[in-house]
């Protein structure tokens, strides 16, 4: 197989931060530092020959800031029109990198999906004489492209569709007709092309009666506008869709449909920050809940993995502010237990290190404080108060 790569590189984001002891919460810093002249990238270009679709598929791949650093896997969210670097695939790794680092989503790999032929591959009806490829290209993803993805990188089985314009079709036809692709999508309104209506509306409703095998997250927007296009009867179609769902009520599909009136935007907003937050709403750590400990903490995603069928990872920065509230009140021993947790599973944060650091360095034990600070300067090395606790804890030995 034939791979074409884009240079991999990072541009260090470095933070103004004080002499603090409080955890660096979500800072996103890299080891690398920036140069004169250096691209800034987001990506990766793969190229993934199809035997199904006969053609080679462009791929372009976003992975999260420390999957070298660690041996964590990831959900993945696959892009439809991903060679829209500067649209499509640049919002989807922006939402991701913001949600995923406050700690409302979990990392996820990115996978940007080149469109080719987007009626042919995406719409179940053909166009200008042609039938639909929309088989064909339902085999290449299933058969070939999460395949590929999941033999190449560190994947956990839960996937997401972000279907944009004609990929909102596509999206819907694979609901039903192939269960197991995807475990949520998150799509502009796929009835925007009155060809599709009626087959789309037939395809999900043998989907009804049966239901879904596992838990399945839906969200439609819909825009009653598109520029200067009056959409108000795709929306009625939505409208019909959305009461089908609500009278038959089918096991495990839950829909989320958003309507956006007096659009001014001729591509309309797909909000897929707004669908990740709704996917993943009980994935932030509850701000009302009691921390004793570290069993407390692993005891809530622990439920949320039986929920969504794979391992859900504890968030980075919901483990360092824990142990920082714990270390506060005095419970230094178990902010120690948490804190250790979080750089043996996340082993490129600053946040774990410099709040063990900060937590010998108050129980006098300065040379296990150095020793983390300099940990924190191997991961970010322009960082003056992890410089500014070794000059003075040396200066005192």
């Amino acid at each position: 197989m034939k791979h074409v790569c884009f240079a991999a590189s990072c541009l260090a984001v470095l933070l103004a931060i004080s002499i603090a002891v409080g955890p660096l919460v979500a800072s996103p810093a890299s080891s690398q530092e920036a140069r004169e002249g250096d691209p800034v990238l987001i990506g990766t270009f793969r190229q993934l020959h199809s035997d199904v679709l006969d053609e080679d598929r462009l791929l372009v791949v976003c992975l999260p800031r420390d999957y070298e650093e660690s041996s964590m896997s990831y959900p993945a969210l696959f892009v439809l029109y991903g060679d829209q670097i500067r649209g499509y695939f640049a919002e989807a790794v922006h939402v991701v990198d913001r949600l995923s680092e406050e700690g409302s989503i979990p990392k996820m790999i990115v996978v940007g999906v080149a469109k080719v032929e987007r009626y042919r591959d995406l719409s179940p009806v053909g166009r200008r004489g042609r039938p639909s490829g929309i088989e064909p290209f339902s085999r290449f993803v299933a058969e070939e492209l999460i395949p590929y993805v999941e033999s190449e990188y560190r994947t956990k089985n839960y996937r997401v569709l972000m279907g944009p314009q004609a990929g909102a079709a596509f999206g819907l036809y694979v609901l039903a007709k192939r269960q197991s692709l995807f475990h949520a999508f998150i799509i502009e309104n796929p009835f925007r092309s009155p060809p599709v209506h009626d087959v789309l509306m037939a395809t999900m409703g043998e989907l009804m009666d049966d239901g879904l095998p596992s838990s399945t997250f839906l969200q439609i927007t819909c825009s009653d506008r598109e520029g200067h296009l009056d959409k108000t009867e795709e929306i009625e179609y939505m409208r019909r869709f959305e009461k089908m769902i609500a009278d038959k009520s089918p096991h495990n599909l839950t829909l989320v449909a958003h309507y956006i009136e007096k659009n001014e935007d001729f591509i309309p907003p797909l909000r897929l920050k707004d669908g990740l937050r709704e996917l993943f709403r009980e994935y932030r750590f509850p701000d009302n809940r009691e921390v004793r400990g570290l069993a407390d903490i692993t005891a809530h995603y622990a439920v949320l993995s039986e929920r969504f069928g794979f391992e859900v990872d504890v968030p980075e920065m919901t483990l360092a502010s824990k142990a920082d509230e714990l270390n506060k009140i005095g419970a230094s021993d178990s902010a120690r237990v948490i804190l250790e947790y979080l750089i043996e599973v996340y082993p490129a944060s600053a946040d774990g290190y410099w709040g063990l650091a900060n937590l010998h360095r108050e129980r006098g034990n300065s040379e296990l404080a150095i020793e983390y600070y300099r940990k924190c300067l191997d991961i970010i090395p322009n960082m003056p108060p992890a410089r500014y606790w070794i000059e003075k804890l040396e200066a005192q030995q």
